[in-house]
């Protein structure tokens, strides 16, 4: 059906159809208010302007009876929950505004809340911040703790906001960031001017690429421009494989500028771009994604595939895949299963709890299980998780089912359930671990005076002397990490990634937990295995650089950076693809 324009406009569009000869340019002229003797450029180009507009007000325009039909059954309706996650940001009667919520409820919802309602949990928290007077501290200390990638967009510029080292390392890390995207907007430019053959984004070190692309909504627009002509393909240099990964690093973005360019991925990608494009605009709140991921939904065969998509579906309301994700949880394929699981942690409620927890037995679907009985919340499934943490040998395991424990807890709060119980039962299936000796005092002191000396000389540069004193202090006492840390920190800031290495290995064997509790250190040690990784597969050993990055993921990174764990899980899982495809 064609549109239709004032009278005015239809003239115009006309002439701009036809031509204008010297017959009509007249009429146009007077039309455009323009005189006899202006250049027929400028004639054009008003021309071309005022009906590019008239078209783009028009394309803005729905009709309240025009509705993007879909094909397929309807979408199943969400389980009814009274309880306050229930109505919480719901319209009605019944509904709860998030700012109607006291703190200590606000602080709840961060930790056990769905992710829309975590979104804006945090926005709440942040308003309030200048008004809660001596409870800011406490508000501070939580949101300093959380390090969840998917809120890492909005906690960035939280944090900026607030008083103390908080406050001041985030705005550091933000002065540093705006740096380095001043740098990269110049090589943008000077790419499409002809001037560089390298595209810039994906020519960035590992973790700087995660950093910019998890903090998208900071980014300017030509930026995001450039970005979306990657993934579209109209750079002419990206080839397939790199757009993927930068789709994939998009995952959790969040940015509505990036539905556009999204949608054409779903659209017209192959099954993998598409797996990667639904997951990210499962993050994104705009009103083109959901009707968009349905019709891809619909005519998609793959049952990965449709299982991601499902899942995308799940998080923007709609349930028209529960059931089939369901039956997929009986096939045998691992990959199948591992989908699945995905699209539950959207779609899955209390009745599919126990059957999540059963994977929780089969290591290769404990990760993926605990992360979908995380979001489900049901504190049915405390015990299995205790036991799960009780079996696992790795302490990344340990650690992200610590994470599930504490969310599904506070979900049983939010729901008014009997908390103290629960926590009190599950902390007593904890893992007993074994002490090693206690070293003689006279052997301690002595290694803590090496210490002390070691670290003093590796301040004045003296660094061959130093870290002679320091493994001196560590064979004095073997179940001590300090020594092996404070080397390891040394090669590290050297950019000497081998040995650091070494050095952080010495250290876990040493004392794991004493490594994996201290912030500073745990970033040092992801960023050294991220950046060795890096360098041996550019070397192309891939398969080294695949083992370091599954060595270092066994490990509680849940003090690291986001930017850094993402940028592991993601670069290991593409080299997961490439290994795949090379024995295929």
């Amino acid at each position: 059906m064609s549109t239709r324009f004032e009278p005015k406009t239809e003239r115009l569009i006309e002439a701009l159809a036809i031509g204008l000869g010297a017959d009509g340019s007249e009429k146009v002229r007077s039309e455009l208010a323009l005189g006899a003797d202006a250049p027929d450029h400028d004639l054009a180009r008003s021309l071309v302007q005022i009906v590019s507009a008239c078209g783009v007000a028009e394309a803005g325009r729905v009709a309240p009876e025009v509705e993007i039909e879909v094909d397929g059954a309807e979408p199943e309706p969400a389980p009814a929950d009274g309880s306050l996650l229930g109505r919480l940001g719901s319209t009605g009667v019944d509904g709860i505004g998030v700012e109607q919520l006291d703190l200590e409820t606000c602080l709840g919802v961060m930790r056990g809340g769905a992710l829309r309602q975590r979104r804006a949990a945090l926005r709440v928290l942040v308003e309030r911040a200048p008004d809660l007077g001596r409870k800011l501290r406490e508000v501070v200390e939580v949101l300093d703790t959380i390090r969840d990638v998917e809120l890492e967009p909005m906690l960035v510029q939280a944090r900026t906001e607030f008083p103390g080292a908080v406050g001041r390392r985030a705005r550091t890390t933000l002065q540093i960031w705006r740096s380095s995207l001043s740098d990269l907007e110049d090589h943008i430019a000077e790419f499409w001017d002809g001037e560089r053959a390298v595209e810039p984004i994906m020519d960035l070190p590992g973790e700087q690429r995660a950093q910019l692309l998890l903090r998208t909504r900071l980014l300017p627009d030509g930026v995001l421009r450039h970005i979306a002509a990657v993934i579209e393909g109209e750079d002419g240099v990206s080839e397939r494989e790199a757009r993927r990964a930068l789709v994939e690093s998009l995952r959790y973005s969040g940015d509505q500028r990036l539905v556009p360019s999204l949608v054409v991925l779903l659209e017209s990608g192959t099954s993998e771009i598409v797996m990667e494009a639904a997951r990210a605009v499962r993050r994104i709140e705009d009103p083109r994604v959901r009707p968009a991921l349905a019709r891809v939904f619909e005519r998609t065969v793959v049952d990965v595939a449709r299982a991601v998509l499902a899942g995308a579906l799940g998080a923007h309301g709609d349930r028209r895949g529960a059931d089939y994700v369901r039956k997929l949880l009986d096939r045998d394929e691992r990959e199948v299963k591992l989908a699945a699981l995905e699209a539950l942690e959207t779609l899955g409620g209390p009745e599919d709890a126990e059957r999540v927890a059963e994977f929780l037995s089969q290591p290769s679907l404990r990760g993926a299980a605990v992360q979908t009985l995380k979001r489900i919340g049901d504190g049915r499934t405390l015990a299995s998780l205790a036991e799960s943490a009780s079996e696992t040998k790795t302490s990344a395991m340990r650690g992200a089912i610590e994470e599930a424990r504490e969310s599904i807890l506070a979900r049983m709060d939010l729901r008014g359930e009997d908390v103290k119980e629960a926590r009190e039962a599950t902390q007593r299936m904890t893992l007993t671990e074994v002490r090693p000796p206690k070293t003689p005092t006279g052997a301690r002191i002595r290694a803590f005076r090496l210490l002390i000396w070691g670290q003093i000389l590796l301040a004045f540069g003296a660094v061959q002397a130093g870290i002679s004193r320091l493994e001196r202090a560590a064979n004095l006492r073997p179940a001590w990490a300090p020594p092996w840390v404070a080397i390891a920190l040394s090669h590290a800031r050297k950019h000497a990634h081998a040995q650091a290495l070494a050095a952080f290995r010495r250290a876990i064997e040493s004392d794991r937990t004493v490594v994996e509790r201290n912030p500073l250190v745990v970033r040092a040690l992801a960023q050294t295995f991220l950046r060795r990784a890096e360098q041996v597969e550019r070397e192309g050993r891939r398969d080294i650089a695949r083992g370091l990055l599954g060595e270092v993921l066994d490990l509680d990174l849940r003090r690291a950076p986001s930017s850094v764990r993402f940028e592991l899980q993601r670069r290991r899982r593409a080299l997961q693809r490439a290994s795949a495809e090379r024995a295929a």
